[in-house]
């Protein structure tokens, strides 16, 4: 046990010791031709931080990269600080991790899955239960945290297999776990609210380009993404995976399901009023804009950062029984995943760092590689990034691969000549497609690692059959997402 513990101390040392000298003796390198000394620099704290970041922690290494930067007279602290903490997109983080906190602490995951469990079409037959059971799980995935929304709904996962009369090792049980975890995952691609992905590459974009990418940009084309990845994952369960005893259930024994809940009570009623508020403020600007310029301009610079903290003002406010529905205390300290926006400010500075134009590395990558990537189809090069996304992200942190892949695609393609690639648009699916780790425990711990040991599947098949649909998914972001997306982000 002491050997152990010594070689862990000793390989951690080494970690730490080879990436502190990537971060701070790298400017020592003589710089190639066309490169400046805080271009190399840069370039070794970004190895650095990836470094750490996959093998040590997400949390402090991030602190590591802040001083680093804030250390390169270049940029200085101030410039560090306002490019990570002062950055919106971190604000934007803390303010929807405390918003959503309220609503796991009601029954509306219960509530709402037996909704749509229980009306006639999910009673047509089991596919349709099934089909129906994904939809809720997807709905509220969209803005939920994965983790959250998983370790509440596999309890009651367990209740719809006790009235549903399913046993471990039967099949149509484990495709429901698939599901549900491959949906969890799926839908946190589908919209920045809560998710921390796709809101880290949507300020790596801002950072690079100084132009934003809104929310309902993001969602017109990652949700019909996910409504089609989910469909796809349907038609491999039902011809592909083929469960001999689907025909065994009886999706009328979910009418037991009920009564098993009180009705709605005010602070859940007042929950939901405040993220639907949240939420219109984000969608409701884009879609008006034409119709309402003013109020389209007015929102919009608010910056998305502004919607969630007007819905914590509101659960602050709003008592129930003479008690507040958001707890400061309890929202800060139990509902924000610290490490998370921690580790987002981080990379946003690094991110506007390695595209400062002071830097170079903007024009030396346009001069290196730019004979390279002209030769590339736009198809080619939108294959590469979304291939080297969902390959990485099912064996690394989603956030550490959303940092990693666009910290090299964003400044790479935005020196390419303008209007050869939509950027916005390759961001975004770089943010989306980080989410769809769910082949292996490391991908996404919380919610694939639990998964796997609950005894209704296990990492093997988990890894056969959400390495099919990451691999089906692979087209649909490349063929259809991609298209899509550059036709509204341009």
């Amino acid at each position: 046990m002491k050997t152990t513990t010594k070689s862990t101390t000793i390989k951690r040392s080494i970690i730490i010791t080879i990436a502190m000298l990537c971060m701070f003796a790298s400017r020592l390198i003589p710089p190639p031709a066309g490169l400046t000394a805080d271009a190399v620099q840069i370039f070794g704290i970004l190895i650095g931080s990836v470094l750490l970041w996959m093998t040590i922690s997400i949390d402090w290494p991030s602190f590591l990269t802040m001083l680093a930067i804030g250390l390169m007279p270049i940029f200085g602290f101030s410039t560090m600080f306002k490019d990570s903490f002062g950055n919106s997109t971190f604000a934007f983080l803390i303010f929807t991790f405390m918003l959503t906190y309220p609503l796991s602490q009601t029954d509306f995951v219960r509530r709402c899955t037996i909704a749509f469990i229980t009306n006639p079409i999910a009673l047509k037959g089991p596919w349709w239960f099934m089909s129906l059971l994904f939809t809720a799980v997807t709905l509220m995935g969209c803005f939920i945290s994965p983790s959250v929304l998983f370790v509440a709904f596999l309890p009651f996962l367990e209740d719809i297999y006790r009235v549903l009369k399913l046993e471990k090792g039967s099949k149509v049980a484990e495709i429901m776990i698939l599901g549900v975890a491959f949906c969890t995952s799926i839908s946190s691609g589908m919209t920045p609210i809560g998710h921390v992905w796709p809101t880290l590459a949507i300020g790596f974009y801002k950072s690079t380009t100084g132009l934003e990418i809104n929310q309902f940009q993001y969602m017109a084309m990652a949700v019909p993404t996910g409504i089609i990845c989910i469909a796809i994952m349907m038609l491999v369960f039902r011809f592909i995976f083929k469960p001999n005893d689907v025909s065994f259930i009886d999706p009328k024994e979910a009418l037991n399901l009920k009564g098993s809940l009180p009705k709605a009570d005010r602070r859940e009623i007042i929950t939901l009023l405040a993220m639907g508020i949240t939420i219109f403020l984000w969608v409701a600007p884009s879609l008006l804009q034409n119709i309402f310029p003013a109020f389209f301009t007015l929102v919009n610079g608010w910056t998305t950062a502004m919607p969630p903290l007007i819905g914590c003002l509101i659960l602050s406010i709003a008592t129930v029984d003479g008690k507040q529905i958001m707890n400061f205390k309890d929202a800060t300290s139990k509902g924000v995943l610290w490490s998370s926006p921690i580790m987002c400010a981080a990379a946003l500075v690094l991110g506007s760092c390695l595209t400062n134009g002071e830097v170079g590395l903007v024009d030396w990558l346009s001069g290196t590689l730019g004979s390279f990537t002209v030769t590339l189809s736009v198809t080619a090069l939108v294959a590469f990034f979304v291939a080297w996304t969902l390959i990485q992200t099912n064996f690394a942190s989603n956030i550490v691969t959303t940092t990693v892949v666009c910290s090299i695609a964003i400044p790479l393609l935005y020196s390419m000549p303008a209007d050869s690639v939509s950027v916005a648009a390759m961001a975004s699916i770089i943010g989306m497609a980080a989410a769809f780790a769910f082949m292996t425990p490391p991908g996404m711990t919380s919610v694939n690692g639990v998964a796997a040991a609950s005894g209704w599947t296990n990492a093997k098949n988990m890894f056969i059959w959400g390495g099919i649909l990451v691999f089906l998914s692979f087209f649909v972001m490349t063929f259809f997402s991609y298209p899509i997306g550059s036709l509204i982000m341009g």
